[in-house]
């Protein structure tokens, strides 16, 4: 029986077989970058159309709505807002294009070349615990955050058949830890002063709670998906020690995903890039209903190995092909083989949204995208 977008994910992430694979296009993990949306346009024949960025930091897209109809994308983002007086806005600084969040961490891309942001200045680096403590964060129940994101998630779902994916308003406890603190601070803080470490954390989790709590009041019962995150891995490994993570980060997660619970029916996918085989029986501890983006090239992330220890609990949303190997130096005969393979190993059973591991990048060839979709389609039937 045909399902629709909507029915096939809530099937998928239920762990049980809808009539294809659902896939993902557009979100926020599942995207691609603003050149190679460029391209693949050029190369489909899709002229004009509003190029809309969905993440300045990645230079990621919402993709022309041409473009998720060619691949038959079943899901669809949305997002709060940043509190009102702030308003987003690149600004140049001598070799650079800058911008500055509402949290106020400034991002720069060099003018020629730049294919990302990277962080130049954090306003909790080289600050004390005292400075910390009296620092005035944005007001994350500010009414302009929410202001008529009830009433277009409403339109989405009367006007579309799509899942709607709910997105958090910034990087997990970890990671925001250190856009504030900054990458070196934060790691000299897990080596040296734990109380830093669990400082900054609880200002983060605080922030969160509030905003995740008024988040869900207005659309955790009109969502069927929700993203929550941390990177908590590398490419061969955890990032930082798993002990300090299940001593300080763990139950602050499992927070966060008790206020989602409260409020919605939802299903919760998770966003951690790398090797984090370790993190798995964590995350499905604290409730976690899918994994993301599912580094297959990670070590100890393989498909058929991930499937067979983990499948039976938690879900995979991503994971659809090598992203280096074969998505940007392969070709289209081997991303169709490739994706063929994960097909096979995540799909059984259900618990798989097909989606490419984490954004696809400015220099995939778009005869590669087309191949990589196509073959989802071809290969994703039930």
């Amino acid at each position: 029986m045909k399902l629709s977008p909507r029915e096939r994910v809530v099937t998928a992430l239920s762990r049980k077989e809808p009539d294809r694979v659902p896939i993902s296009f557009g979100c926020l993990h599942d995207s691609i970058h603003v050149f190679g949306h460029r391209k693949l346009k050029e190369h489909l024949g899709f002229s004009g159309g509003e190029e809309r960025i969905q993440d300045p930091f990645q230079q990621i897209v919402f993709p022309d709505e041409r473009l998720r109809e060619r691949f038959q994308a079943d899901c669809l983002p949305v997002y709060g807002r940043p509190a009102r007086p702030y308003q987003f806005q690149y600004y140049t600084e001598g070799e650079f294009r800058k911008w500055r969040d509402e949290w106020g961490t400034v991002y720069r891309q060099p003018l020629s070349g730049g294919i990302w942001f990277d962080f130049e200045k954090h306003i909790w680096s080289g600050k004390s615990a005292a400075q910390i403590k009296a620092h005035k964060l944005p007001d994350p129940e500010d009414p302009s955050r929410f202001e008529g994101l009830r009433a277009e998630v409403q339109r989405l779902l009367k006007e579309t058949d799509k899942a709607i994916v709910a997105h958090a308003p910034t990087g997990g406890i970890v990671e925001h830890s250190y856009w504030l603190r900054g990458v070196n601070d934060a790691y000299l803080d897990m080596a040296a002063d734990e109380s830093l470490v669990e400082l900054v954390a609880d200002r983060v989790v605080e922030w969160l709670e509030a905003w995740w709590t008024r988040y869900m009041r207005e659309i955790g019962d009109l969502v069927q998906v929700v993203q929550m995150g941390d990177d908590l891995g590398g490419q061969d490994g955890p990032l930082f020690s798993p002990a300090l993570y299940r001593k300080i980060f763990k139950p602050r997660e499992a927070r966060l995903i008790r206020i989602v619970r409260q409020h919605s029916q939802a299903k919760i996918y998770f966003h951690s890039c790398g090797a984090i085989r370790e993190y798995i029986p964590d995350l499905i501890e604290i409730g976690v209903d899918a994994l993301n983006p599912v580094q297959v090239h990670a070590r100890g992330m393989d498909s058929a190995s991930l499937k067979k220890d983990f499948g039976r609990e938690v879900g995979f949303w991503g994971g659809g092909a090598d992203p280096t190997r074969i998505m940007s130096l392969g070709t289209p005969q081997e991303v169709r083989r490739e994706v063929k393979r994960r097909i096979a190993d995540f799909a059984p059973g259900g618990g798989f949204v097909f989606a490419s591991v984490h954004n696809i990048q400015s220099d995939v060839r778009p005869e590669n995208v087309v191949a990589f979709f196509d073959a989802a389609l071809e290969f994703g039937k039930y």
